[in-house]
């Protein structure tokens, strides 16, 4: 009896452990690299570690060709990958294992080509980040994994465009939808260039860069107050919702089981 009651009760405290590892998830320690979270200690395919910024603005994950090589990783298939720049062929590979901190993900799709953040060894987009809920928390330069949402935020219903979290915004009183985007470092609108003009700045992404018109618009949220932030526009077509800079926020919170996006300033 004593026995049963012993392995009862060690089953009781497993279950609690369990259900606390659920609830609270994995927190990870970022850098940053300008405006976005990078994760320093990532292991490809057993190999290690590597500095990869996290990026849900795209699709897939990235790999440079010099990791690549490193990895011995070959292309299993090829895709268009659209930017800024245009549309171009690019080489897809698949990472047998990503670990990161005590989380392990198989089967990762990622692109070999060039990234074009300085001093990161490539992307963790969403083929790895939307088999998670995730929190971006820049005020704490962390990554928490599979944990619950912050206690208060602006809580927005999440739909998904190529895999990437999208939501809908007030940009000057009319809804827009728009990826929420830790790759961008402002809110990028694919429209005309207003008339009355602006400065021309450079905007950069992995497949290239293009000139857009720098700008300020009041966005908002679910009803919650204007606010104003730095824009450009650029008139492309053809590349889905416009781009949320994730860190125009105090932390954002992506739950991919139950559909929202939270922010928190």
């Amino acid at each position: 009896m004593r026995l049963a009651c012993l392995l009862f009760t060690l089953a009781a405290v497993s279950a609690a452990a369990q259900d606390l590892a659920v609830r609270t998830g994995v927190l990870l320690k970022t850098s940053v690299a300008g405006h976005a979270l990078v994760l320093n200690d990532v292991f490809l395919n057993g190999a290690g570690p590597f500095r990869m910024l996290i990026d849900t603005g795209n699709s897939s994950s990235i790999v440079r060709p010099q990791i690549a090589r490193r990895l011995n990783l070959k292309p299993a298939y090829s895709v268009d990958q659209a930017s800024i720049a245009g549309a171009r062929r690019v080489p897809v590979a698949i990472l047998d294992e990503v670990h990161a901190g005590s989380v392990l993900d198989r089967s990762v799709e990622a692109i070999i080509g060039d990234v074009f953040q300085s001093g990161v060894d490539g992307v963790l987009g969403q083929s790895w980040l939307v088999r998670h809920d995730y929190l971006l928390d820049y005020r704490n330069r962390r990554i928490g994994l599979d944990g619950p949402p912050p206690a208060s935020g602006i809580r927005v219903p999440l739909r998904s465009d190529d895999g990437r979290p999208v939501v809908v915004a007030l940009i000057e009183g009319s809804p827009r939808e728009l990826v929420v985007d830790s790759g961008a470092s402002a809110l990028v609108l694919y429209e005309k260039p207003a008339l009355d003009g602006g400065l021309t700045t450079q905007l950069e992404a992995n497949g290239g860069a293009a000139r857009a018109q720098a700008c300020t618009v009041h966005l908002s949220l679910s009803g919650a107050r204007e606010r104003l932030l730095n824009a450009v526009r650029i008139d492309l077509h053809g590349l889905g919702p416009g781009l949320l800079p994730a860190s125009a926020y105090a932390s954002v919170f992506v739950s991919n089981r139950e559909g929202f996006v939270e922010f928190s300033r």
